[in-house]
């Protein structure tokens, strides 16, 4: 090998080595980042650990299941349960109300922390009908509840998927019912 051919071996050695160190150097800024972000961030793992709630263990594939969820869910909502709320429903929960309006999980958990420490009066459970389709479940029924100068009744339908072992809330529908 002459030297012209060693020196510009060797100089491209150290540019090479001068270019992964810089890599590595950028490469462990990047995984200390990730780090940061993942160590403030909700991940599923956590999350998945939050929601193991008695309410919400021994889930099965049945209609008792879903009936038991369908009773902890309007107990939940009427204590400010927020922590139940978020575990049983999905992230892009709706709900389309009977007077026609669209609300989101966001909504839902708003209306529960409202009613935290009001101690709400838990209402006699409506006779809930259940229909299953392997990963699918709707739970469905009629609401009455009294106001100042009315009484007002609704159907309504609540959807529920199977997802990662469990059942999940992820859309739900109120009718009115018109009295004649």
């Amino acid at each position: 090998m002459d030297t012209a051919d060693g020196v510009a071996a060797g100089a491209v050695t150290r540019k090479n080595q001068e270019f992964f160190l810089g890599c590595a150097s950028i490469l462990r800024r990047c995984l200390i980042a990730v780090s940061c972000i993942l160590a403030i961030s909700p991940s599923p793992l956590l999350a998945s650990d939050a929601c193991r709630l008695p309410s919400l263990a021994h889930e099965q594939k049945n209609v008792a299941t879903i009936d038991r969820l369908e009773k902890a869910w309007t107990v939940a909502f009427l204590r400010g349960d927020t922590q139940f709320e978020r575990c049983l429903l999905t992230p892009d929960f709706i709900e389309i109300m009977r007077h026609g309006n669209i609300t989101t999980l966001v909504d839902e958990l708003r209306g529960a922390a409202e009613n935290r420490g009001k101690n709400m009066p838990i209402p006699e459970f409506p006779e809930i009908q259940v229909l299953l389709h392997g990963n699918v479940a709707v739970a469905y029924g009629t609401l009455s509840a009294t106001g100042s100068a009315r009484k007002a009744r609704a159907r309504y339908a609540d959807y529920y998927v199977w997802e990662n072992g469990g059942w999940r809330a992820f859309f739900a529908q109120q009718t009115p019912i018109e009295e004649c």
